[in-house]
């Protein structure tokens, strides 16, 4: 049986979640497409594939773990394109051994190509960042 377009978007983040925890650059960049934006807060916003995976790499190199656990989602599909936000809990541990957790969610935008669902931007939302016991800096997000 085929899967829906809505159930695809959240195998989507599933696979992006899974690449994560096991640091596959590989898989985690092909879920992009060559011209996606990911835009990681204020003034950070990286432009194309390559730009997004090398800068993903240099991030999860201050990591020796991290676990994204993605908890509920809502999509408008449109044809072959797509938008989304999904609510995540990010357990991370650091390199030095110090633990963090961060909570927010992505406002997604999705194209239907080849096949396959990618991700064309990805905007991240954070509500909370900081060490597990909330004693970190919560964040009061825009409305939207």
């Amino acid at each position: 049986m085929a899967q829906s377009n809505e159930s695809a978007l959240v195998s989507l983040s599933q696979a992006y979640a899974d690449a994560v925890r096991r640091g596959d650059a590989d898989a985690w960049g092909a879920l992009w497409t060559d011209g996606a934006v990911w835009v990681l807060g204020p003034g950070r916003e990286i432009v194309g594939k390559e730009a997004i995976v090398a800068t993903w790499r240099q991030s999860l190199a201050k990591y020796s773990r991290v676990v994204q656990m993605y908890l509920s989602s809502s999509f408008q599909i449109d044809g072959d394109t797509a938008s989304g936000r999904i609510q995540l809990v990010e357990l991370i541990e650091v390199a030095d051994g110090t633990r963090r957790i961060l909570a927010g969610h992505y406002d997604d935008q999705y194209v239907h190509a080849g096949g396959a669902w990618r991700f064309s931007g990805r905007a991240l939302t954070q509500y909370y960042a900081g060490p597990p016991d909330l004693g970190g800096a919560f964040f009061t997000p825009q409305s939207g």
